[in-house]
């Protein structure tokens, strides 16, 4: 068996994102699409390095892909294991700002504050004060759809998870990951969680509706509100569109935009 080159490494360790936001993408190329996101705080596993590139897994929902080896920081088992089994407290407003080594970094909502405690919080073996807002308990039905309202306008971008850009499963993900709830990242596996709704009128608000492509293939989340309404991300923003059995209904195009094909509740 041929040893492995300096510039292709496999053997697990792992690291945690110090950038605010750190694109993820299929392949181990600049071009290649961006599947998902890291902030700041999130911790993992890396399974390989190649070039310039890591192969790496999230801590919170598995999810896998290529980031540059560079934007990531190193750390070593205990500290990932501790990660791991400790209370996850979230940032909880839109922005703020912290210096870590001197350098400042913007924090965003929904950012993972490691090892946080009475206004301090753990990063390369410093305590850093955070004196914003934060969360850290799950949260109820209705503080929930407070957080998904607060991206309302929030900019579609595939692969996106901040107020700067999200995709569909991006933004119900994030909503649910602020207020203590763990979902996986693609609308197709969150479709695979929770309990299933019989009917929409049984549904809550806060509940996620799932729809389906020409075919059968599940493509598009939504979060749930009152009043046969739908929060979700689509035609170029975050937006309110009407819902019915049919599915998501917009008023300014006149037509239906996506077929529902289940509703999920995770609480």
């Amino acid at each position: 068996m041929m040893n492995p080159s300096k510039n292709e490494v496999k053997e697990m360790r792992y690291a945690v994102a110090y950038l605010n936001i750190v694109p993820l993408r299929a392949e181990a190329s600049h071009r290649s699409e961006m599947v998902s996101q890291l902030l700041f705080g999130e911790y993992m596993k890396v399974f390989e390095t190649k070039d310039e590139w890591s192969y790496i897994q999230l801590e919170h929902d598995s999810y896998k892909g290529w980031v540059q080896s560079i934007q990531l920081h190193l750390v070593d088992e205990k500290e990932y294991l501790a990660f791991q089994n400790s209370t996850k407290v979230k940032a909880l407003s839109d922005f703020s700002t912290i210096l870590v080594d001197g350098d400042k970094v913007t924090i965003l909502k929904g950012t993972n504050l490691p090892f946080y405690a009475n206004g301090f919080f753990m990063f390369r073996d410093k305590k850093i004060s955070y004196s914003a807002e934060v969360i850290s308990q799950k949260q109820s039905r209705q503080k929930l759809i407070e957080t998904a309202k607060s991206y309302l306008n929030t900019p579609y971008l595939w692969g996106g998870k901040t107020l700067a850009g999200i995709d569909c499963s991006g933004f119900s993900q994030m909503v649910y990951h602020i207020n203590g709830y763990t979902i996986k990242r693609d609308a197709s596996l969150q479709a695979q969680q929770g309990s299933l709704v019989a009917f929409l009128t049984q549904a809550q608000e806060g509940d996620l509706a799932f729809f389906e492509n020409e075919e059968a293939k599940i493509t598009h989340v939504g979060i749930i509100l009152a009043d046969e309404k739908i929060i979700h991300a689509a035609q170029g923003k975050v937006r309110i569109d009407k819902l019915d059995q049919e599915g998501i209904y917009n008023e300014e195009l006149k037509k239906y935009t996506h077929h529902l094909r289940m509703v999920k509740s995770y609480f």
